[in-house]
């Protein structure tokens, strides 16, 4: 009896210590992309405001798609200068703040972070990498998440 017991008590442990390893593995560091497209389309916009809307897709750890609104800030001069955009996306899941730092220096990429998450994405932290096409139309945010 007393070996039943000790048994049932170590597959109990074992059982809870892999959920959370699982638990742990599937939420850490998972990659993802965002495809924005249409948002930003404005260059007259220096001082935090609404630049832009237009629409998101995002695949990987991450599988939502919706509206954005961008909102862009300059900081110095430019060319040399820097600018930062706040990235709101609304999905079916909930809605994330990246922000995005871009330095104008030619060669430098752009760093985004999530500023902020609600609903399924409560908690939700992520970095990564910045980049646009020629015209700016199309922005992807490429990088990881955890929670």
């Amino acid at each position: 009896m007393r070996w039943v017991l000790v048994l049932v008590a170590v597959t109990s442990m074992l059982s809870i210590t892999a959920q959370a390893w699982a638990h742990g593995q599937s939420s850490s560091g998972r990659k993802v992309t965002v495809r924005i497209v249409g948002a930003i389309n404005s260059r007259d916009v220096t001082d935090g405001g609404v630049s832009g809307r237009g629409h998101f897709r995002a695949t990987g750890a991450i599988t939502d798609r919706g509206k954005v609104v961008a909102y862009r800030k300059v900081t110095g001069v430019l060319p040399g200068g820097a600018f930062t955009l706040r990235l709101v996306t609304f999905g079916k899941k909930g809605m994330i703040t990246y922000i995005v730092k871009i330095n104008t220096f030619v060669g430098s990429a752009g760093r985004w972070t999530i500023k902020s998450a609600t609903r399924a994405y409560k908690g939700l932290r992520g970095h990564g990498t910045e980049r646009d096409n020629t015209d700016h139309t199309i922005t992807t945010l490429i990088g990881t998440v955890s929670r």
